[in-house]
């Protein structure tokens, strides 16, 4: 069985290894955020390691985010000795590549190979040298997919959707309760098409209501293929996300669980746990 969180995100989805699995939403919806969080979360819970490719966001908030995550404060109330706990952890099980140069996805599986990390993130996919054609496309997942399956590792691919989805004609409609809305984009409008969708093993959809005066702290977590079900995960059904709360930024709950804050309830517990020796 795939790896799960203890919330209720693990009905539809799970981590597994020697995969390759694809996350695609409209920009500032959080797409980066919710990964952050699952692999903060998968860091936690199950001990993994990870390798970081994000050339949008610059390494600082990156570690700012996690760690903010990880003790549950924001940055500007924790102690030195909390940040060096906490960058402690993160430089025990993050890697992230220098951004400020440009890799072909040759680069990027060198440097995944030789990192020895559980998991790999590519954020964006267009962020990689490479033409974005569709035979191209094909060559790069080939080489990708050939990399989860021969180390059995699993890459995260972040992904941007087509202009048309994001356009007027795409909001929810006048009678709907969320009308003028943009709504999510679906498998096929991924940037270079149905190619992404047909190398994925699994694939994930990440939206939310960033206009709405309610709605707008819920990451929207739409599961759109699992390829092994019988290993944990199922699609989530029309209309019905998994509705994940901002939580201010300090890690989301979901369907009222905090992970984070349960996992750091457990670290306090052992530190406070009495010495026996004699």
């Amino acid at each position: 069985m795939g790896l799960g969180l203890g919330c209720s995100l693990d009905e539809n989805f799970l981590h597994k290894h020697g995969q390759l699995n694809f996350i695609l939403g409209h920009d500032n919806v959080g797409k980066t955020y919710f990964i952050e969080w699952y692999f903060l979360a998968l860091a936690m819970v199950h001990g993994l390691t990870f390798t970081l490719f994000m050339d949008e966001n610059h390494s600082g908030k990156v570690f700012r985010d996690l760690i903010q995550m990880y003790t549950g404060k924001k940055f500007m109330e924790l102690t030195a000795s909390e940040i060096g706990a906490a960058t402690e952890f993160m430089e025990l099980h993050f890697k992230i590549i220098d951004n400020t140069k440009r890799y072909t996805p040759g680069d990027l599986i060198k440097i995944f190979t030789e990192s020895d990390t559980d998991i790999q993130l590519i954020d964006p996919f267009n962020g990689l040298k490479t033409p974005l054609s569709y035979g191209s496309n094909y060559d790069v997942l080939n080489e990708l997919k050939m990399y989860t399956k021969t180390t059995n590792r699993t890459i995260y691919i972040n992904a941007h959707p087509t202009s048309a989805s994001g356009r007027r004609m795409a909001e929810y409609p006048s009678d709907h309760d969320w009308a003028g809305h943009i709504m999510p984009p679906v498998k096929a409008d991924i940037e270079g098409g149905k190619a992404f969708a047909n190398k994925a093993d699994d694939f994930v959809i990440v939206n939310r209501l960033t206009k709405h005066q309610d709605l707008w702290k819920f990451t929207m977590l739409e599961v759109d293929k699992i390829k092994d079900a019988d290993t944990g995960g199922k699609p989530t059904m029309l209309g019905v996300p998994v509705l994940m709360d901002y939580n201010h930024g300090l890690g989301f709950v979901v369907g009222g669980v905090d992970v984070l804050k349960r996992e750091r309830s457990k670290e306090v517990k052992q530190t406070l746990k009495p010495n026996l020796e004699f």
